[in-house]
C-alpha cells in the first residue's frame, strides 16, 4: 500500500559515453546509484570519477570560502523566504557549465585570500599606533626627548613604569642616597582616583648609567611595573603623537580602500558563486554517485535501483546516447534490502513528509501515510478548532500560492498538510461555533451574524466539555483498534495467522467488548448488543491469555504470562486517555481567544484611544495566539500517530528511495 514496486538494474557501456550515461542518470530523477554488493575481484572502481569528485570538492571548497569571506559585504536581493518558496532564476546544468568554464574560482579565492591578509596587516599596524598613542598620552607632559627611555645617551638613562600613588614617598625616601644621579618624573595618575592612596600614577625614572643596576632594584622594590616604549619612538610626545596620528589614519584609508574592494569583488562573485555553487554540487553528487561504478578495460557497469514504472522511458532516454548500451533489469531478490519510495495519490502525498519524519516503511511493507492521513486532519482540526483561525490560515497560503509559482515540491506538500489541517479547522470551528473564540458573541457590532451561527453550530465545548472528552476517547478508540486491524491484516498478509490472532484480534475483541460492555450498562445499547459484547470480551481475555502463555513448559508459567498479558489492558487505557489532549488543546485555543476578546473589550473603554488599542490587543493576541496554537496542533496529533497509532501495528526501518538528481538552493535547474 503506497509502496512502489523498485527493480535492479545494471548499465553497461563503453567509457567514451560515460559523461553522457551520467547526464541521463542525473537527468531522469529515478535511479538511486549502488555499489556491487560483491564485485569481482578484476572488477576496480572508476578512477576517473575519483579525479572528477577531486575538482568538485576543490571549487565547492571555493565557493564555501567566498561565501564565507565575502557575505558580509553582499546584501542578497533575494529573501532567504523568497528563494526557499521559488523566487530564483531557471538555468540549465549547460548555462552553469558554460559559467564555470569561464570563471576562475581558484584565482578569485587567492585575491580574496590576499587582500583578507592585507586587511589583518593594516588592522594589526592600526591597533599597535593606537596602543602606542595611548602610552604617548599618558606621557604627554613629558618635557624631555623620548629617546631618554630608548638607548638612553652616555649620561642619561630612563625607564617608564606605573606604580600607586602611596609607593612614591617610599621610592623617593630610597632616591635620597642617589639624589644627584636620579630624577622620578610623575607624568599622571588615575583622574578619577586623585584623593586615593591606591591610585596609579605614570613615571618616568631617570637616572646616570653609572647606578643603573641600584635604580632598577629601587623601582621594583617600590612595585614599579615597567612598561616598554617602541624603540622607534625617540622624539618628543607631542611629535610623536603627531607622526601616529598620521599613520593611524593611514592604515584608516586603507583599511577603508581594502573593504570597499571586497564590497565589489562580493557584488560582482557572490551572484555567480551562488549559481555555480547548485552546479558544483550537483556534480560533486554525480561523481560521488558514479564512483560506485565498476570497470573492466574499456567498459564499465553500473547499478542502480528504479521504479518499474519509469524503467521504460528510461530506457528510452539511455539508448539514445548510444546503440551499444546493455541496460539489464530484476526484481529484487531474497538478502537485498531494496529502498522504499512511498507513492501515494495526490491528495495523500503531503502527508508522506509525516510518515519521513518517524521512518519510511521497509521495502514491501504497508505504508500507514494513507491510513494515517484522515486522522491527523480530524485530530489537527480539533485541536486547533477555530474558524476564525482556519481563515487566517487559508488567506494567507491562498496568498502565498497566487505569489509564489513555482514552490518546490517539497515545501509546497509541507504548506499542504497545514492547508488540510485548516480545512479541518474550518469545519470543526464552524460546528463548535468557535470564531477568534467567543469574538461574535462578544462584540455587539456581530449582532447580526450570531443567529447564524447559532443555527449552523451542533455544541459548544465550553459549555458541554464532558460531551467533546467523550467524543475525543471514542476518536482515540476508533484510532487504536484501526491500527490493531492493520496489525492483524499485515501478520495475515505474511502468513503469521497465530500472531494476528494472538496479538491484534485477541485485543481489538478485548478493548472493543469491554468497552461495548459499558456502554451497554448504561443502557445505551440494543440487549443484543450488549450480550454480543460480553462474548467479545470474554473470548479477547481468552486469546490474549492463551497467546502469552503459549510457549511456556508449564501450566503456572502460563497462567501467570497470561494473567500478566491482561494487565496490560491498562496500557490501553492510558492509550485512549492519551486522546484527552484533543479536548485539552481546542480547549485552550477557546479560551486563549476568550480571554484576548475581554483584554480587548476591556481596552476599549481607554478614553479617546480606546478603539486603537483595542484592536491592537485583539489583532496582535490573536496573531500570537494562532501561531502558538498551529504549532500544538501539528506536534500533538503527530505524537497521537507516532506513538499511539504507530505502535500498534508499524515500526519504520527502511530505507528512503534516494535517485540521483538535481537539488538546487540558488536557482532551478531546467531539465
Amino acid at each position: 500500500m503506497g509502496v512502489a514496486e523498485l527493480r535492479k538494474a545494471e548499465l553497461y557501456y563503453h567509457k567514451s559515453v560515460r559523461d553522457e550515461v551520467a547526464k541521463v542518470l542525473q537527468e531522469s530523477g529515478v535511479c538511486q546509484v549502488v555499489s556491487a554488493s560483491a564485485p569481482d575481484a578484476a572488477s576496480v572502481r572508476v578512477a576517473d570519477w575519483g579525479e572528477k569528485l577531486a575538482l568538485c570538492d576543490e571549487q565547492v571548497t571555493h565557493i564555501r570560502y567566498l561565501f564565507r569571506a565575502l557575505g558580509s559585504f553582499y546584501t542578497d536581493p533575494v529573501s532567504s523566504l523568497d528563494r526557499m518558496l521559488g523566487e530564483r532564476p531557471i538555468l540549465s546544468m549547460a548555462d552553469m557549465a558554460r559559467t564555470a568554464a569561464a570563471t576562475d574560482l581558484g584565482k578569485i579565492s587567492a585575491r580574496v585570500k590576499d587582500m583578507e591578509t592585507a586587511l589583518g596587516e593594516t588592522r594589526v599596524a592600526s591597533s599597535q599606533h593606537k596602543v602606542n598613542k595611548d602610552l604617548l598620552i599618558r606621557l604627554k607632559d613629558f618635557p624631555y626627548s623620548l629617546s631618554v627611555v630608548g638607548d638612553g645617551t652616555r649620561a642619561l638613562k630612563g625607564v617608564v613604569g606605573t606604580l600607586r600613588q602611596d609607593q612614591l614617598d617610599s621610592l623617593n625616601t630610597d632616591m635620597k642616597p642617589l639624589a644627584k644621579e636620579t630624577e622620578l618624573f610623575v607624568c599622571k595618575g588615575d583622574d578619577d582616583a586623585k584623593a586615593s592612596k591606591t591610585k596609579t600614577v605614570w613615571c618616568v625614572f631617570m637616572y646616570s648609567p653609572v647606578v643603573e643596576q641600584q635604580v632598577l632594584d629601587m623601582a621594583v622594590h617600590a612595585g614599579m611595573s615597567l612598561i616598554e616604549v617602541p624603540a622607534h619612538i625617540t622624539g618628543m610626545v607631542a611629535d610623536e603623537l603627531k607622526i601616529l596620528d598620521a599613520e593611524i589614519a593611514k592604515c584608516d584609508k586603507k583599511e577603508a580602500e581594502i573593504l570597499e574592494s571586497l564590497k565589489k569583488i562580493a557584488y560582482e562573485t557572490i551572484p555567480v558563486a551562488q549559481k555555480l555553487s547548485d552546479y558544483w554540487n550537483n556534480m560533486t553528487e554525480r561523481a560521488r554517485a558514479m564512483l560506485s561504478s565498476d570497470t573492466t578495460e574499456s567498459t564499465l557497469i553500473t547499478r542502480f535501483w528504479i521504479p518499474t514504472e519509469s524503467l521504460p522511458e528510461f530506457k528510452k532516454k539511455i539508448e539514445a546516447v548510444s546503440p551499444d548500451i546493455a541496460l539489464f533489469d530484476r526484481a529484487p531478490i531474497e538478502g537485498e534490502t531494496p529502498p522504499t519510495l512511498m507513492k501515494n495519490i495526490d491528495v495523500v502525498r503531503p502527508f508522506e513528509i509525516l510518515t519521513g519524519l518517524y521512518s519510511p516503511p521497509p521495502y514491501g511493507e504497508t505504508d500507514p501515510t494513507p491510513l494515517l492521513a484522515p486522522f491527523f486532519f480530524a485530530f489537527f482540526g480539533i485541536c486547533l478548532g477555530d474558524a476564525g483561525y482556519a481563515i487566517v490560515m487559508m488567506a494567507a497560503m491562498w496568498i502565498l500560492f497566487r505569489k509564489y509559482k513555482r514552490i518546490p515540491k517539497t515545501v509546497k506538500d509541507f504548506i499542504m498538510i497545514f492547508a488540510y489541517g485548516a480545512v479541518a479547522t474550518l469545519i470543526y470551528g464552524v460546528l463548535t461555533g468557535s470564531f477568534f473564540g467567543d469574538f461574535i458573541d462578544a462584540f455587539f457590532f456581530m449582532a447580526p451574524i450570531r443567529a447564524v451561527k447559532n443555527a449552523i453550530m451542533i455544541m459548544d465545548p465550553m459549555k458541554d466539555p464532558m460531551l467533546v472528552l467523550g467524543f475525543s476517547l471514542v476518536f482515540g478508540l476508533v484510532h487504536l483498534m484501526f491500527g490493531l486491524l492493520i496489525g492483524a491484516y499485515d501478520h495475515f498478509r505474511h502468513g503469521n495467522y497465530v500472531d494476528a490472532i494472538g496479538d491484534k484480534i485477541s485485543w481489538f475483541l478485548f478493548i472493543v467488548g469491554l468497552f461495548l460492555f459499558g456502554v451497554g450498562a448504561a443502557g445505551a445499547l440494543p440487549e443484543v448488543l450488549f450480550e454480543v459484547s460480553k462474548v467479545m470480551s470474554v473470548v479477547g481475555a481468552l486469546l490474549v491469555f492463551w497467546y502469552a502463555g503459549r510457549e511456556k513448559k508449564n501450566i503456572f508459567g502460563k497462567i501467570i504470562s497470561g494473567l500478566l498479558a491482561l494487565y496490560g489492558a491498562t496500557s490501553y487505557l492510558g492509550d485512549i486517555l492519551s486522546y484527552s489532549r484533543l479536548l485539552a488543546l481546542g480547549f485552550g485555543s477557546a479560551v486563549i481567544g476568550m480571554i484576548i476578546n475581554l483584554l480587548g473589550g476591556m481596552a476599549s473603554g481607554i478614553p479617546a484611544i480606546g478603539w486603537l488599542v483595542a484592536i491592537t490587543v485583539i489583532v496582535g493576541g490573536h496573531m500570537f495566539g494562532l501561531i502558538i496554537n498551529v504549532l500544538g496542533s501539528f506536534v500533538h496529533p503527530l505524537r497521537l500517530q507516532y506513538v499511539e497509532f504507530f505502535g500498534k501495528f508499524y515500526t519504520g526501518g527502511g530505507l528512503a528511495f534516494k535517485p540521483l538528481s538535481f537539488s538546487s538552493e540558488y536557482v532551478d535547474i531546467a531539465k
